[in-house]
């Protein structure tokens, strides 16, 4: 059994990138895929690197965005997955490297199992080249999960955070999830996850396969850098505890480690977003009141002593 695997790319003036990907995916072991780029409107030389590459293998395709959908990462990756015929789906950033072994080391674990189970595997920064990449965290979440929630857990204390082409998933979970959040502006793949996380049974980690995930670049660069970045993180996290707390019964160690980042980064730069939500922030707000009435008791303390 040989199923066609989907490599969706959403690109925007990546040129300079694009090709170290596309290199990876030609790569790649297994050869029952095809690769949808969906361009979302370069201004760069993409075209013709993506002519180039469409030449040398024809299991390439290449879409303009529509102009009816929204700009943006995640519309490209939702018209990608509607173009692609495949029964597993490969994620991929077009500035991200998957290794030669990756579908194929995958799909092999995930055939014996049943649609609701999500493959995982090693992920590490890189620069420039892979070649010097050592794979040496050893997270919580890097082994098999027969409970979900179990896996959730694992996940808030691995730093919270699996890259997108980490993952090997089924198109029928997929469908069960629904797409790509398009008006959401940061957290995207978190959101995203927690859907799949939610239909999906059980996980399988794959200790041989390794994906590059590109340090420069990202979001991360400018993460809550605007208002609306704010408000939206502070969203995507009131979606994933609702879809946690219908499923699960429970907010997860993940939203509560999670609600705690954000707390701080917004108590040092912008308490508006605190007070807007002081709901989402309960506990935190407590803890902190807690902690400031504990100083200045201690304080009290101090000065009557001397």
């Amino acid at each position: 059994m040989q199923p066609l695997v989907s490599i969706i790319i959403p690109t925007y003036n990546r040129v300079f990138l694009l090709g170290q990907t596309l290199d990876s995916v030609l790569a790649q072991t297994y050869q029952n895929w095809e690769c949808i780029i969906v361009d979302d409107g370069s201004e760069d030389a993409t075209d013709e690197l993506i002519e180039f590459y469409s030449e040398i293998d024809s299991r390439i395709k290449y879409y303009h965005r529509p102009i009816s959908q929204l700009k943006g990462a995640n519309a490209c990756r939702n018209f990608g997955f509607e173009m692609s015929m495949g029964k597993y789906i490969q994620w991929l950033d077009s500035d991200d490297i998957i290794d030669s072994y990756k579908i194929e080391k995958q799909l092999i674990q995930l055939l014996k199992f049943n649609s609701a189970t999500i493959a995982i595997c090693r992920w590490q920064f890189f620069d420039i080249q892979v070649e010097e990449v050592e794979f040496t965290n050893e997270y919580q979440v890097y082994k098999n999960f027969d409970k979900i929630l179990a896996f959730i857990d694992a996940l808030a204390v691995s730093g919270g955070f699996l890259p997108a082409h980490a993952y090997l998933v089924n198109r029928e979970l997929i469908c069960q999830a629904g797409n790509w959040m398009e008006n959401l502006t940061i957290n995207q793949d978190g959101e995203f996850f927690a859907r799949i996380f939610v239909k999906a049974k059980t996980v399988i980690f794959v200790n041989d396969a390794l994906v590059y995930y590109r340090r420069n670049n990202k979001d991360s660069v400018s993460y809550l850098s605007t208002e609306l970045k704010m408000d939206h993180a502070i969203l995507s996290w009131q979606l994933i505890e609702s879809y946690f707390k219908i499923h699960f019964g429970e907010s997860t160690r993940l939203v509560e480690i999670s609600k705690k980042y954000l707390y701080r980064r917004f108590f040092k730069v912008n308490n508006k977003m605190i007070n807007e939500n002081k709901l989402f922030f309960e506990v935190e707000i407590l803890r902190n009141k807690f902690s400031l009435k504990k100083t200045i008791k201690d304080l009290v303390i101090r000065i009557l002593k001397k």
